[in-house]
């Protein structure tokens, strides 16, 4: 029997879905005919980010996972595990995806891959909120962040969404073939779609969002990107919003497929929140076993590796970076990711380049330690942003080109900056110009001195 294939990807549409809700309770509060037995406050007033004791909370994390729902086997395995973080300041929500091949500790008891801990909870008798909170507890584990919210779909949901809009207008960017797209009957069939603007129907949507097997994962990131966009350009489209026969259709099509924590109120503030976020600030990260391939393969999230399948009798799992069959819970650098994914958003945003400089007489160090860096995503270019120095430097030093007149450069201010102060501790200087690198262009420039051992975190 064929292996299913897992989803590592973005659970497209959680956003759209929000929206519709949102605008559904808006709608109908202001159309008698539907007699809605509640009342919903003006939106302008709820928020999210409001704690009970009335405090702002700088972001909010919703768990949002995916099942196949239905009659089919395995209907409530999370196959699609996505912790996004939601931040009002900065306006940023970050996506990080946890495969379900994580082999992990239950909470109940065993252990197993990740996506099956929500399954046993039900199977336990647990409360559908009690099952989603172990899987939650779980993910602080691996990522120290904990989840405030969640948000559970099943795929059906998201095609009968997109189909009730009418299909979404997409600008397919290059041709796709995959010929392992999962069947959700244990076995593959080929999915193909050729380059160019056209419109997607709901499982057209679902297949080109969803493919892995002919492309990276940061490319499916990005068509995850493209399917998120033309899903709020094409809700809120004029023909959508003025149709309360439209948005009656989508409200009942979605609702029977959510299951969720979050109130009415809470959902209507999550929809106008994302209505205002650019697509470019929607941040797309996941773990990954890229790194255990091979240096040149090495990407950002690589910090799972795939053991041998014997050891685990005969299925292929995922474990951390330091992991063993025996120790399992090995999160150190799994934490420190989410962290900057969670925290550093802004980051990724200002996409500073970074420049390791040796100055010691350990060769192959900048090599190391770029690598190290770029597995937390920061922007250390392949081209021109490793060297050396025969500056003798007895302690380790960064150096930030800024132009402080002209408000030009990189900030001392600058979030890369202040993440960067997590792994390489040592002072912070801003310079006129780049004092190594070729490039004109700002960059921050590391310069390893002879105490590197001691202020550069492994």
């Amino acid at each position: 029997m064929k292996k299913r294939n897992f989803i590592s990807g973005i659970l497209l549409g959680f956003l759209g879905i929000s929206w519709v809700v949102a605008v559904s309770f808006i709608t109908f509060s202001q159309l008698p005919s539907f007699h809605f037995n509640f009342s919903l406050p003006f939106p302008g007033k709820i928020s999210l980010f409001q704690t009970i004791s009335g405090i702002e909370q700088n972001k909010i994390n919703i768990l949002v996972t995916g099942i196949g729902g239905g009659d089919h086997d395995g209907a409530n395995l999370t196959d699609t595990i996505l912790f996004a973080s939601l931040h009002p300041e900065s306006k940023t929500i970050s996506l990080l995806s946890v495969p379900r091949d994580l082999y992990v500790e239950y909470p109940l008891g065993g252990r197993g891959k990740i996506n099956e801990i929500y399954m046993r909870g039900l199977h336990a008798k647990e409360s559908q909120t009690q099952a989603m909170t172990d899987l939650g507890d779980k993910l602080r584990e691996i990522t120290g962040e904990k989840m405030d919210h969640y948000l559970n779909i099943d795929f059906d949901g998201f095609t009968k969404f997109i189909d009730l809009l009418g299909g979404i207008e997409v600008n397919v960017e290059e041709d796709l073939t995959d010929m392992e797209y999962p069947d959700n009957n244990w076995g593959y069939i080929t999915f193909s779609i050729k380059k160019g603007r056209q419109t997607l129907d709901g499982a057209t949507a679902l297949k080109y969002a969803r493919s892995r097997h002919s492309t990276s994962d940061f490319d499916r990131s990005r068509r995850q990107q493209l399917v998120i966009k033309a899903v709020k350009d094409r809700l809120f489209s004029l023909d959508i919003l003025t149709s309360p026969t439209k948005i009656k259709s989508l409200y009942y099509a979605i609702v029977s497929h959510i299951k969720t924590d979050l109130s009415m109120g809470q959902l209507a503030s999550l929809a106008l929140f994302g209505k205002d976020i650019p697509t470019a600030n929607i941040l797309a990260f996941n773990l990954n076993d890229s790194c255990f391939q091979g240096l040149a393969y090495c990407q950002r999230g690589g910090f799972l590796y795939t053991p041998m399948r014997d050891l685990f009798g005969g299925v292929s799992v995922l474990l951390p970076d330091g992991a063993t069959p025996t120790h399992l819970d090995s999160y150190a650098d799994t934490s420190k990711f989410s962290n900057i994914v969670f925290n550093y958003p802004e980051m990724f945003l200002e996409n500073s380049e970074i420049s390791i400089i040796n100055s010691t007489k350990t060769p192959g160090m900048a090599n190391t330690i770029a690598l190290y860096l770029k597995k937390f995503g920061f922007n250390i270019p392949d081209k021109d942003s490793i060297g050396s120095t025969k500056d003798l430097y007895e302690k380790t030093q960064v150096f930030a080109t800024w132009d402080m007149e002209n408000k030009i450069g990189i900030s001392p201010t600058s979030k890369t900056l202040e993440a960067l102060s997590l792994f390489i501790f040592a002072p912070q200087q801003s310079v006129p110009t780049n004092k190594y690198s070729k490039t004109q262009s700002p960059k921050i420039e590391v310069i390893l001195g002879k105490d590197y051992k001691t202020v550069v975190a492994e």
